[in-house]
């Protein structure tokens, strides 16, 4: 029945700071930006990512991010002055691999985080 994920919505209160913080804080592509109807569209690796401003809507998302290297993601947030939740960290140790997680806010208070899995 499914397949996958299409698009993810990430409620906003600021549409144009939320805009510049995907696009020039996390460097996500924008597809295209409606802000007179407080819309944004991003592409995240082939899922969209739909920013809006919907008062029906109480509910926020928890996004978790894949990354090749949380160390240099890690260092690039704090280089931008985003507000960090956790450092990296192993969530989850197997015989070959480590999970790891970092959290952090975006610019309208939604927690972000980024994941990798490492082999070691």
């Amino acid at each position: 029945m499914i397949t996958g994920i299409q698009q993810i919505h990430v409620q906003v209160e600021d549409i144009n700071r939320a805009i510049d913080f995907y696009q020039n804080t996390l460097g996500m592509p924008l597809m295209m930006s409606f802000p007179e109807q407080n819309m944004a569209f991003f592409d995240c690796a082939g899922t969209r990512l739909y920013l809006g401003k919907n008062p029906e809507y109480e509910s926020k998302a928890f996004i978790y991010y894949q990354t090749s290297n949380i160390d240099k993601a890690y260092l690039q947030l704090i280089d931008k002055q985003v507000s960090i939740i956790k450092e990296p960290m192993i969530i989850h140790k197997a015989d070959d691999s480590e999970s790891w997680l970092c959290a952090f806010k975006d610019s309208e208070g939604n927690t972000l985080h980024l994941v990798q899995d490492k082999r070691i």
